[in-house]
């Protein structure tokens, strides 16, 4: 139960397994940020990306402050607290995204002082699940996805660039000339997480499991090569991605989508995937 006045605190490794917990009671919603937790769980330096109020043992509320702001559980009172803390911080996240009444109670407090800095509000984004096995239809044109293999490196980077400087509207290219945004890639492919469609050396259609969180696997970065949009790829893709990740990753696989993207929003629904809840992301 929250307090009144309770301190927000860094999470410290003792309490990291009880806060694994407290984001695993809706694991599509936090994939993102469990993720994270996940990783970090053993380390020290979860105390620099995650904070909480209550017991090591019992949290009431968690977040995470690291490359993304993103409420991971607490009431409406302890997000707002959560919220006041974090003004009187720098920023350093590139968005902020959650649950979309957790955003918006975190964001009351924080509007004031970063709302000036924000370049996009999604704040509808429909949390998607893929259908149970039984249930996946059967497409024409399925059975030419698969998982990217190590040394096509060269043919995925300029996909996942577009797709980043289309989905994000920025150019992951800019800072470090790429380099981090290149490692991510390779990274994702040396994992088993890219999955492609290519013809004559092209990817026409790239997903990846962005995020492992329980028995959750979160697709991002989905993205068709703009000539072979229309055509019904992208939905027997995504049918035959779910089958495969279900096989290689996790038992249920879902995605987050912008209400505005109605051919996206389409293709995720002939491929049998339907809303759970709702996100918003808010972009710096």
């Amino acid at each position: 139960m929250f307090r009144r006045g309770a301190r927000v605190r860094p999470l410290r490794p003792g309490g990291a397994e009880a806060a694994l917990a407290l984001a695993l009671r809706d694991p599509a919603v936090n994939a993102l940020g469990g993720a994270r937790l996940r990783e970090l769980s053993r380390s020290a330096s979860v105390a620099h990306e995650f904070s909480v109020i209550g017991e090591d043992a019992a949290p009431s509320a968690l977040l995470w402050h690291g490359v993304n702001l993103s409420p991971l559980g607490g009431d409406a009172a302890a997000l707002a607290e959560l919220g006041r803390h974090m003004v009187g911080r720098a920023r350093r996240a590139s968005s902020v995204v959650g649950e979309r009444r957790a955003v918006e109670a975190l964001w009351h407090e924080l509007a004031p002082a970063w709302g000036d800095e924000v370049r996009q509000h999604r704040w509808s984004q429909p949390l998607l699940l893929a259908a149970d096995a039984g249930e996946l239809p059967a497409l024409p044109g399925a059975g030419l996805l698969r998982p990217a293999l190590p040394g096509e490196e060269g043919a995925v980077f300029p996909a996942a660039v577009a797709m980043f400087r289309e989905e994000v509207g920025i150019d992951p290219l800019s800072g470090d000339g790429g380099r981090s945004y290149r490692a991510r890639v390779t990274e994702l492919i040396r994992q088993g997480r890219t999955y492609v469609v290519m013809q004559d050396g092209l990817v026409l259609f790239k997903a990846d499991v962005g995020a492992l969180f329980g028995p959750v696997a979160q697709i991002h970065g989905v993205w068709v090569r703009p000539e072979h949009r229309g055509r019904g790829l992208a939905r027997a893709a995504m049918t035959d991605l779910v089958r495969q990740v279900r096989r290689d990753h996790a038992s249920q696989v879902s995605l987050y989508v912008n209400d505005f993207n109605e051919p996206a929003r389409r293709a995720y629904a002939a491929a049998g995937f339907r809303q759970i809840g709702e996100l918003t992301t808010l972009l710096f």
